[in-house]
């Protein structure tokens, strides 16, 4: 609160009269406003269609917005190491980067007269950069947000002038853009187990078990023939972003999640699959009045 310059905190107990602000607030102020006023429009439109605890839990990856879910069902999250689903960070922001991306480049590779003759792999990355920046603005850009904006910004910028991009660079670059914005999160548990977890992805993919990536001998064919490569991945993911980000976890918050491998195993195919491609859906079908049934789906996946 001290580096946002809020100086007291405390409750309206009656009731609230808008009063017009006495100086204009500029261009800023205006364009938070709009920021804030989609993000509950969102919020009150997929709670209206998801009641409870559903509801809320739909809006927290889509809008940011955490406050509503109850004690019990937060508290559950956490334990069960799924408190990630909540939180906006490099999982969500890659999905939303990716649906867009595949959807814009599968659609124009349809058409062969412009598939051939244009570069619509670098429009597929732009219009991905351009949703995750959305997104970006729309879920209230928070630390691990922030940190996943940037990396994949760099991916997808990457893309669009033909160069291969180094994660290890990447996540540095990303480091330093969230420092120079708000250095004071360095001492945030956000931060912390952001970049603890991504690092450790990151180091666990290309030098920890580089037969996972690949599938060049006849096993490794085999295998990920089965499916056997993505469930090994998921494990190898859970378990190294648990590991990472235990000593924060227990140093801020002074609890574990020991079965967070099982329930990520568990839990994470069902929100790639249904959850947030469902979100993203009703995000896109809400100005023209038929996102209901997507809000729907959404909550099938969440039960």
């Amino acid at each position: 609160m001290y580096f946002h310059r809020i100086g007291a905190s405390g409750y309206a107990l009656g009731k609230i009269t808008i009063a017009a602000a006495p100086v204009n607030g500029g261009f800023w102020l205006g364009h938070a406003a709009v920021i804030d006023g989609i993000r509950e429009t969102i919020d009150k439109r997929m709670r209206a269609e998801l009641p409870g605890d559903e509801g809320s839990i739909a809006s927290a990856p889509i809008t940011g917005k955490r406050d509503a879910i109850s004690t019990p069902v937060n508290d559950a999250m956490y334990v069960s190491s799924l408190a990630h689903v909540l939180s906006i960070s490099g999982y969500h922001m890659a999905v939303v980067a990716g649906i867009v991306f595949f959807f814009i480049r599968a659609g124009l590779a349809l058409i062969p007269s412009m598939a051939s003759r244009y570069p619509i792999k670098k429009w597929a990355a732009a219009a991905a950069l351009a949703a995750a920046t959305f997104y970006l603005l729309l879920s209230g850009a928070e630390v691990a947000t922030q940190r996943s904006f940037i990396m994949i910004a760099i991916v997808l910028a990457g893309i669009m002038v033909d160069r291969p991009t180094l994660t290890f660079r990447t996540i540095t670059v990303a480091a330093l853009g969230v420092l120079l914005l708000s250095p004071e999160s360095v001492v945030n548990p956000s931060f912390q187990m952001s970049f603890a977890a991504t690092l450790a992805l990151i180091a666990a993919y290309q030098h920890g078990l580089p037969w996972c990536a690949t599938a060049d001998t006849s096993r490794g064919a085999r295998i990920a023939l089965w499916g056997g490569r993505e469930i090994v991945g998921l494990i190898l993911a859970s378990f190294v972003a648990g590991l990472g980000t235990t000593p924060y976890a227990a140093y801020h918050f002074h609890r574990t999640a020991p079965y967070g491998v099982i329930a990520n195993l568990l839990a994470m195919p069902v929100v790639s699959a249904e959850v947030l491609p469902m979100g993203i859906l009703g995000v896109l079908a809400m100005p023209f009045g038929f996102d209901a049934i997507f809000w729907k789906l959404m909550g099938y996946g969440i039960t």
